[in-house]
């Protein structure tokens, strides 16, 4: 039975058969079943297909950033940017198909503790394992409606100080990851208090709905 009526079922069995050994390592790394993980590759092997031509490179960030953008709703390219940066730290223009299946693993059926993992390395912008102060107020910065540049700094910084606050457990004026998983935990609303790092439930159904066998609306 083919999994993707799109492709020819030679083509998607040589392929598949390809990916083999890849799959049955890999099925054990994320939360897919065998064939959702293969459906999960099949995408990605579309879109090296519909490259121009590109077969046996690796898919393109700029591909990917599209289906950020269509699939997920994530259209800042920074927020973007830092994503992909918690998802995959080498510095690369490209995304391999672990990285692209970690990553639909996680967006789709990622546990609270892998959640909050991910969202405390988009928002640690310096790598350095802390968020601090003048980190928030950048990331917050852009979760503002533009107005009144004075209006918003006072803004950014009253909710940069109820944050800490609330998050900063030991109180040394940064928010380890301790801290922040404490306070998700506590708050689990507070996952993403710094801007988005992953798609809203709506984009995760919808796309879900495409290959998934086990599918939770909300």
């Amino acid at each position: 039975m083919s999994l993707d009526l799109t492709l020819d079922a030679s083509e998607e069995a040589r392929f598949l058969n390809k990916i083999s050994r890849f799959v049955k390592r890999l099925v054990k790394k994320t939360h897919f079943t065998q064939r959702e993980l293969e459906v999960c590759l099949l995408i990605y092997y579309k879109m090296l297909r519909d490259d121009e031509g590109k077969l046996g490179m690796l898919v393109s960030r700029h591909q990917v950033d599209a289906v950020f953008d269509a699939s997920f709703g994530i259209t800042d390219s920074a927020t973007v940017g830092r994503i992909f940066t918690a998802l995959d730290k080498s510095v690369t223009t490209h995304v391999s198909m672990e990285t692209w299946a970690r990553m639909l693993s996680l967006f789709l059926r990622g546990s609270l503790d892998e959640k909050i993992s991910h969202c405390f390395q988009v928002y640690d912008i310096s790598g350095e394992g802390l968020i601090r102060r003048e980190h928030m107020m950048v990331l917050l910065k852009g979760c503002f409606i533009k107005q009144h540049e004075e209006d918003a700094e006072e803004d950014i910084k009253d909710l940069t100080e109820l944050i800490i606050r609330r998050m900063d457990a030991d109180r040394d004026g940064a928010i380890s990851l301790d801290d922040f998983r404490e306070a998700v935990h506590n708050a689990p609303e507070m996952l993403e208090c710094f801007g988005q790092a992953l798609p809203d439930r709506a984009h995760v159904y919808a796309f879900s709905r495409t290959f998934l066998d086990r599918v939770s609306k909300f």
